[in-house]
């Protein structure tokens, strides 16, 4: 029905990561750092596909395709550098609070471990699986890094807040999409503004953990921008 629907997605997802990365020189390490990492992770986009939602690639066939990593890519870069960008913050670095990257990783086993555990054992959606893997690592964090609890949350908020808006645009270009591909009875239904209540939610929790966990990885503050 919609075989570039996606792909059109990612590209409005991919011009606001251009903007961000244009703007902001001093934080394109970050960006690309990140974004490398979201995109490494898109396989695990399969677990969305039996109860959540059931996209259409441009390549028909595939249980995977280009736009999940491209996905994946973007919104990974657009969640760490959102909070910076928006409110002028730069970098200031604290050799003294860098975290262990083994302590980094085991966490992130352990949120994946959640992931699975609750969708495929005791029957989670995954998408409200998603928000406690997310949750997860975000306690983790703010509980050695109080300082980044309030960037972690704005974050959320204003990742929230873009996919609420990517919603709009994208389904005025492709209107019923959502009936189409998403699975709205295992979920709530709710629909704001024709956008799902679990996108956003899916951004806000999302954006706990990406506004912040290159700043906790690498022992980093925050100070204003002149």
């Amino acid at each position: 029905m919609h075989p570039y629907a996606y792909l059109i997605g990612n590209l409005i997802f991919g011009l606001f990561w251009f903007v961000l990365f244009l703007l902001r020189k001093d934080l394109r390490r970050e960006m690309l750092t990140m974004s490398l990492i979201g995109g490494s992770l898109f396989p695990l986009a399969l677990i969305y596909l039996p109860d959540y939602w059931n996209p259409e690639y441009i390549v028909d066939g595939l249980v995977l395709g280009i736009e999940d990593f491209l996905f994946a890519f973007f919104i990974a870069g657009i969640g760490a550098t959102i909070y910076e960008t928006l409110f002028r913050k730069t970098h200031s670095l604290c050799a003294c609070r860098k975290m262990n990257p083994k302590r980094l990783i085991s966490i992130i086993i352990v949120a994946i471990t959640t992931l699975l555990g609750l969708t495929f054992i005791f029957k989670l959606n995954s998408i409200y699986s998603s928000y406690v893997a997310f949750l997860v690592i975000f306690a983790y964090m703010v509980y050695f890094r109080r300082d980044l609890f309030w960037q972690a949350i704005i974050s959320g908020f204003s990742v929230g807040l873009i996919m609420f808006v990517f919603y709009q645009i994208w389904i005025g270009i492709y209107p019923g999409i959502i009936e189409h591909w998403w699975k709205l009875q295992n979920i709530s239904g709710i629909l704001v503004f024709g956008t799902p209540l679990e996108e956003i939610l899916w951004g806000f929790t999302w954006g706990l953990v990406g506004g912040v966990i290159y700043e906790f990885s690498m022992g980093i503050s925050k100070i204003s921008k002149k």
